[in-house]
């Protein structure tokens, strides 16, 4: 029974890729080290969780004591760092040009004695808003700043007014919005943005070293030892090829399940059996899209080309950044031709949401299409490889 198990194809061609990947630092890189030096360095960008000390210039054309208690106030805060004091808005904005402020912050004249009189007094603040995440950090922490002044003054008018405190406190404020944030309450970017990247880097090199596996035996005309392993059958053939990288690959999906959970504070909400289970369904649906774009275009250059754009696109059309039901239909259609879309559902209903199992069913159901569109491409895949004219071409 043993005997007849590593004798069988299948076992030789898992043999003779074991051979060729230890037998390459190339193999290793796009299996090993690759994926895992890349996940090092999105551990080291967002480790932190959220931008601090973001930088600021203040022009402040009051000079009195509450124009300056209220920079102090924002400076005070961890989102924002104020840099300097500006006597001209011109000569800030310069600052803002050159990339060394994110703000300016202009305190109009007049600003204490408009406030103390009871009268509404505004400050304007000019956002370089390139940076979507930055600029909304700053308004948001300076807003908030602006409202707590603003409420202490109203509270020192009432009560110098002889209002008791509580009916004062009722007065100032009149409505409270009692929040609770369920999903992501510290506002930490590694909750939505490594958890995003790092699967993407992961399907990067699973579908590139994929397609340049199968590529390298065109490539190298040793496409008919390949086949004559498995016996001439060219399922077993790429299911040979395949496992040993699927294995590595799951090894380096415990790593990044691994730096989430214990570096950047991910928890887990939801059920894990189903978390692995769509991991390991999105890796070989993107082995599969290396079989489906290998196969069309016959050519590994061009399927690496194209593998490279479509992985990369993954993230565009995950919803994460963007959510895919404010994009327009033909975009809303692309989407599902990802099956990071789909692991992207499993991963916010499970890993996020803790949501019920069953509305994995779909998602997952998903990623087992791609792959029977990929393998049923095996046929055409068998007739490149066959073919004289294909080999040791690139």
């Amino acid at each position: 029974m043993y005997n007849s198990i590593i004798q069988s194809p299948l076992a030789k061609v898992i043999k003779r890729e074991i051979q060729r990947i230890t037998g390459s630092w190339i193999y290793l890189f796009i299996t090993l080290l690759g994926p895992l030096l890349s996940f090092l360095l999105v551990m080291n960008i967002f480790v932190v969780g959220t931008p601090t000390k973001l930088p600021v210039t203040v022009v402040d054309q009051d000079h009195t004591p509450f124009s300056r208690k209220f920079v102090s106030m924002v400076d005070a805060t961890q989102t924002v760092n104020i840099l300097s004091n500006s006597n001209s808005l011109q000569s800030a904005r310069e600052e803002m040009l050159k990339g060394n402020i994110d703000a300016i912050l202009l305190i109009p004249k007049g600003f204490e004695k408009e406030v103390q009189t009871g009268k509404s007094e505004s400050v304007e603040l000019y956002i370089n808003n390139t940076n979507v995440l930055t600029g909304s950090l700053i308004q948001s922490a300076i807003q908030k700043t602006a409202a707590t002044l603003s409420t202490g003054v109203k509270l020192q008018v009432a009560l110098k007014k002889g209002i008791p405190e509580e009916q004062a406190m009722g007065q100032v404020y009149p409505v409270r919005l009692d929040q609770h944030i369920l999903f992501n309450p510290y506002t930490n970017y590694s909750y939505f943005l490594a958890t995003a990247l790092l699967p993407v880097l992961l399907i990067v090199f699973t579908l590139l070293g994929s397609i340049y596996t199968l590529g390298m035996e065109i490539r190298e005309g040793t496409t008919q030892q390949w086949l004559q392993a498995a016996n001439e059958n060219i399922t077993v053939a790429v299911i040979g090829k395949f496992l040993p990288y699927l294995f590595l690959m799951l090894v380096n999906t415990g790593v990044m399940n691994y730096i989430l959970t214990h570096h950047l504070g991910f928890q887990l909400k939801g059920n894990w059996i189903v978390m692995m289970a769509g991991q390991t369904l999105m890796l070989v649906a993107y082995q599969a899209m290396a079989i489906f774009l290998l196969s069309l275009s016959g050519n590994t250059r061009l399927a690496l080309s194209l593998g490279s754009a479509y992985s990369m696109m993954a993230l565009t059309f995950s919803g994460l950044t963007f959510p895919v039901f404010a994009m327009p239909l033909l975009a809303r259609l692309f989407a599902y031709l990802f099956p990071f879309y789909y692991w992207m559902q499993i991963f916010m209903s499970q890993g996020l949401r803790g949501a019920p199992i069953y509305q994995t069913i779909i998602p997952l159901l998903g990623l087992v299409l791609f792959i029977v569109a990929g393998f049923m491409l095996l046929p055409r895949l068998k007739k490149i490889v066959s073919n004289p004219v294909y080999q040791n071409k690139i």
